[in-house]
């Protein structure tokens, strides 16, 4: 098998388990991830340190770390968080890194990059003293982040491609922007505008509130204004060299889009012109796509390619959808009703070459999830 260059412009965690089957092979795979996020813990460190959400750079690294024995350990401390409090001072973590018989020592005891990941974290620990941080629910491996961050010189490429190395990672990651002032806004059809990547996804939920558009702005003297965006110059660099790229599963407003928001991206997709793009469908609607079908996210793909004076088939050469054999809602764990996305009209776009292809991908002991074999097998055979 050909050694290929795969880019894939994410999300968070939809496409874990597809990264997962798609490491098993030997190809050069690099992911894109957002970085305007502004829930959760991330939200806090961005606040306080005036930062990217590092939440699915942390994701992404921890699935790209290679899935052995001796790694469990390294997940298992990179993912581990502080109790959800009221407020958790920088204090406790001091106390933590300070007790060899602690929750972090006991975890890591037998990593041998034990004194590179707590060097890290006394580097977070000593900028975080300056402030009063609230780390409750905070993640060790979001404090690892910024930790490498500061110390290298705050560089996001090179804190990242550090830690890759540390790691042992199998793949590549990196944020869609490097500046540290960019947040995610929509205009929603009902008028309504909102910045801030948690907010917009709070104020959605149906179909009377949907997403017109979608834009980056910028805090300046306590006001969002609308800019172009500077794309990390290794992402584009990772387009143009790509023999597949890859939009996975995810958000689609608020995860997957904002990949085309700015001018830089759409130029690098038109100018690889020998790329497979692939668009991988979700199987089922979310809260930002209630009464979505297909054919209804791909028109909005489609809008800002021609408001951007380009086709269509400069950002997708290939559409995979499921197919589930017209049943149209299923109960998910939780015993919720969802409902799979309908295809629509896609016939429409083999007129522009784009292939279609319809396959059976939903795994059958998990309902409305991908079966991540089925999926890479199809992925890699375009």
């Amino acid at each position: 098998m050909k050694r290929k260059k795969i880019t894939i412009l994410s999300g968070g965690s939809a496409i874990k388990d597809i990264m997962f089957e798609l490491l098993k092979h030997p190809h050069q795979v690099t992911r894109v991830v957002p970085s305007t996020d502004n829930g959760a813990s991330s939200k806090e460190l961005r606040e306080v340190f005036g930062i990217l959400s590092v939440g699915d750079i942390r994701q992404s690294l921890a699935i790209s770390i290679p899935h052995t024995q001796s790694n469990k350990q390294l997940v298992k401390l990179i993912n581990w968080r502080f109790p959800i409090e009221e407020f958790i001072s920088i204090e406790e973590l001091e106390r933590l890194l300070g007790d060899s018989s602690s929750v972090l020592y006991q975890i890591s005891n037998c990593l041998e990059i034990q004194r590179s990941l707590f060097g890290y974290l006394w580097s977070f620990l000593e900028r975080a003293k300056e402030t009063n941080i609230n780390l409750s629910n905070g993640s060790i491996g979001n404090f690892i982040l910024v930790g490498a961050y500061f110390e290298y010189g705050s560089n996001w490429n090179t804190a990242i491609a550090r830690l890759e190395s540390l790691f042992g990672c199998s793949s590549t990651v990196l944020p869609i922007y490097l500046n540290n002032n960019y947040h995610l806004k929509a205009y929603f059809l009902n008028g309504t505008v909102i910045c801030g990547e948690s907010e917009i996804t709070t104020f959605g939920g149906d179909k009377r509130k949907e997403i017109e558009s979608l834009k980056i702005c910028k805090l300046v003297d306590k006001k969002f204004i609308d800019i172009n965006p500077i794309v990390n110059n290794k992402v584009i660099e990772a387009i143009e060299i790509a023999d597949t790229i890859i939009f996975s599963p995810g958000s689609f407003f608020t995860s997957i889009l904002p990949h085309l928001i700015n001018s830089e991206i759409p130029l690098a997709l038109h100018k690889n012109r020998r790329a497979k793009k692939i668009f991988l469908v979700n199987l089922a609607q979310d809260s930002e796509t209630i009464g979505y079908s297909a054919r209804n996210i791909i028109e909005k793909i489609e809008l800002i390619a021609k408001d951007r004076g380009y086709r269509l088939n400069d950002f997708i050469t290939d559409i995979i959808i499921n197919n589930h054999y017209k049943q149209t809602s299923f109960l998910n764990s939780q015993k919720n009703k969802k409902l799979y996305i309908e295809m629509g009209d896609l016939e429409i776009y083999k007129k522009e070459n784009i292939n279609i292809i319809i396959k059976e991908l939903e795994d059958p002991w998990k309902r409305g999830e991908f079966d991540p074999q089925e999926v890479v097998k199809v992925l890699l055979d375009i």
